[in-house]
């Protein structure tokens, strides 16, 4: 799925062993959606960051997560740059054991 907004809040999250997920809060008009980036060492590793007032794409697959949808970031586009965070299926380019 593809959705575009700005994000609202940037939070660390924990999932399942690693507990510096980045979720991003993106508003898109009216709507409020959750969306799942990538361990913190791999944004660091790859020198982005995410602020307030970002205007952001996003292509990714919607979850369920308790009873949230959440969007797990594949791509996103934030400026001119094109981020790639996970594979055409789904597996993440960054190691789980280590977050990089």
């Amino acid at each position: 799925m593809k959705t575009k907004g700005v994000v609202d809040e940037v939070k660390l999250i924990s999932l399942g062993t690693r507990k510096d997920i980045t979720e991003l809060i993106v508003k898109s008009g009216e709507d409020k959606i959750l969306i799942y980036v990538c361990p913190k060492p791999f944004q660091e590793e790859m020198g982005i960051s995410f602020s307030k007032g970002d205007e952001i794409a996003v292509t990714g697959s919607k979850v369920k997560q308790e009873a949230s949808d959440v969007i797990l970031a594949r791509e996103m586009v934030k400026g001119t740059d094109t981020l790639q965070f996970r594979d055409d299926k789904g597996k993440p380019v960054w190691d789980w054991r280590t977050g990089k």
